[in-house]
């Protein structure tokens, strides 16, 4: 059955009727779960069975991705002079920076009480979504070039951009190779 297909409400006319329908429901519904416990049995066959290869392949990646990350990390101002990434035939390297975000300073401390902290500061309120004190991220991210790290010190905040390095795999490049070779 397709997805577009109506399915066709079958109308009960007798108490007959209804007991047949409500028997064959039961059987369906106990035809499904078997189905979908012989599907989910095939699925855990099949990791089971590709589980070794998927770990060794895992293994070989992360250890040529950590020799490249070295490399291009020494080697960053000659590999990466006007881009932070690099096009090679089956992919782009490159480091990525993650847009900034509000985080606290200390672990210990609580969102709340960075609110409550807000409110109090002659200029936090207007970093604060009411009802309930709540810190507005969105604003503290939009003023972020306005605030003095004194300020955020203060409220017991600060701002977080991280960068990560990448290799992203070029997959039509890469398929036709791959097919190539076989």
């Amino acid at each position: 059955m397709s997805k577009k297909e109506k399915i066709q409400t079958i109308p009960i006319v007798s108490r007959e009727a209804l007991d047949a329908a409500v028997a064959e429901v039961a059987t369906l519904k106990i035809q499904y779960a078997a189905a979908k416990a012989d599907l989910e049995l095939e699925i855990a066959r099949a990791q089971e069975r590709r589980q070794e290869q998927m770990l060794a392949l895992s293994q070989r990646i992360e250890a040529r991705e950590a020799g490249v990350f070295v490399y291009c990390q020494q080697h960053r101002a000659q590999l990466f002079p006007d881009k932070k990434s690099i096009d090679f035939l089956l992919a782009t390297v490159g480091f990525r920076t993650e847009p900034p975000s509000v985080e606290k300073s200390s672990r210990k401390d609580t969102w709340t009480a960075i609110a409550q902290r807000l409110e109090t500061l002659e200029w936090g309120a207007r970093y604060i979504n009411t009802p309930e004190p709540e810190v507005d991220k969105k604003a503290l991210l939009a003023d972020r070039e306005k605030l003095s790290p004194d300020q955020l010190s203060e409220a017991g905040l600060r701002f977080e951009q991280d960068e990560f390095f990448y290799i992203s795999p070029n997959s039509e490049v890469a398929a036709r190779t791959v097919l190539e070779a076989a």
